[in-house]
């Protein structure tokens, strides 16, 4: 089966455009800090420097090496958007699933629950549950961001999975003794795997901009180095109105370019496995 869904993937070009950029960055943040072994917190009396041989992209106002910073700020980055990503499709998984399959009042108190997650401003729970902790790791931001991304993703499996309810193999699932928790994952996950794979990556997307977002205003981690930290630095150090364009550029480009790699991948993704687009 994940052959069958990974194989077509590659014969379309935004795919291999979008998984490249973003394959390309991923071997950054894995690989970069093993490579390029400079402390992104030691501070030297080079500061604010240009780049150079001795700092490929420069120093900040503390004398901190840019690249070291960008390296361990991909990193954090993407490891916070996957913990993200991870955590909201379990949650969408588990109330979407159970939600079609239990029906009636289990179906309308999950809902309910969904419904209210999803007109709620996310971004402001989000803001207000970390202005209230004193300390913040990554891992403690990507809950914060994945516990708020999931309702769409609930509510678009639901729909599917109530279809899928009326097929013949699951009837014969149901017949045949199955359990709620064996038949989700037995007859209902397996179908809607390429839609849970898309919503992944877009979860992924989704947790690299909050933590981005959170930085940018002071709520983001409180211990390491991430993308939005290196922003936030920038911004607070002036360095756009200075023009310290060493400082702002690679982290903002790095955004950029992993967040629209993301966009790239999932649009590829919904023209390879959606029959319509297919079609057209």
């Amino acid at each position: 089966m994940f052959r069958t869904m990974i194989r077509p993937l590659f014969k379309n070009k935004k795919f291999i455009i979008g998984f490249s950029i973003f394959l390309f960055f991923l071997f950054l943040g894995i690989f970069g800090p093993v490579f390029y072994k400079v402390d992104p917190m030691e501070m030297t009396w080079d500061y604010e420097q240009p780049p150079s041989s001795a700092h490929p992209l420069g120093t900040d106002t503390y004398g901190r090496d840019v690249l070291a910073q960008l390296l361990h700020g991909i990193r954090s980055s993407l490891y916070i958007g996957f913990l993200a990503a991870i955590i909201s499709l379990v949650i969408g998984t588990i109330i979407g699933s159970f939600s079609a399959v239990k029906r009636g009042i289990v179906d309308d108190v999950l809902m309910g629950i969904t419904n209210i997650v999803l007109t709620t401003p996310s971004i402001l729970i989000a803001i207000l549950i970390a202005s209230y902790l004193k300390v913040r790791s990554v891992e403690m931001v990507a809950v914060i961001l994945g516990l708020f991304q999931w309702p769409w993703f609930a509510r678009a499996i639901r729909a599917q999975l109530m279809s899928v309810m009326s097929r013949e193999y699951v009837y014969l699932s149901v017949m045949a003794g199955y359990s709620d928790l064996r038949l989700v994952i037995e007859d209902l996950i397996p179908t809607i795997a390429t839609y849970a794979f898309m919503s992944f990556v877009l979860f992924i997307n989704g947790g690299i901009m909050g933590e981005a977002g959170l930085s940018l205003i002071g709520l983001g981690p409180t211990q390491g180095i991430s993308l939005g930290i290196m922003l936030q630095w920038a911004v607070l150090m002036e360095a756009v109105r200075r023009g310290l364009w060493w400082w702002f550029v690679p982290p903002g480009l790095a955004i950029v370019a992993v967040t629209a790699s993301l966009l790239v991948i999932s649009t590829a993704m919904d023209e390879v496995f959606n029959p319509r687009l297919r079609e057209e």
